[in-house]
């Protein structure tokens, strides 16, 4: 199982980032292997959709980060993609604490547990 982390460095020793569309890094790891794939990320208008279509194409169930840019959050919301809050969290703390169920998740593109829209994942 694949899982996309917006991170601040291209390891698992990284900090998960706090805005999905300005990370330096996306992370997919293998949770099954902890493999870790990092793809650098350079922001310009539109890279948050395109990030989120790199998760996607990547089959990710899920990504960790903090906030979203309305597109970007309804891209991987409408394709069922679960988002989790930890950011300023370690990529290795996250996952751990992901395993566990102790993340909150992410119900709007704030960042936040309240729920808007019509995304109910």
């Amino acid at each position: 199982m694949n899982i996309a982390i917006t991170a601040d460095g291209a390891t698992l020793d990284s900090t998960v980032f706090n805005k999905f569309a300005e990370t330096p890094y996306l992370l997919i790891v293998n949770v099954d292997t902890m493999t870790c794939t990092p793809i650098a990320h350079t922001c310009s208008p539109g890279s948050d959709e395109e990030l989120a279509q790199t998760v996607l194409k990547h089959r990710c169930e899920a990504v960790i980060t903090g906030k979203f840019e309305k597109r970007a959050f309804n891209v991987l919301a409408d394709d069922g993609v679960t988002r989790y809050a930890a950011a300023d969290m370690s990529v290795r703390e996250s996952l751990e604490k992901m395993d566990k169920r102790q993340l909150e998740f992410i119900r709007n593109p704030d960042g936040t547990a309240t729920c808007s829209g019509d995304h109910h994942h």
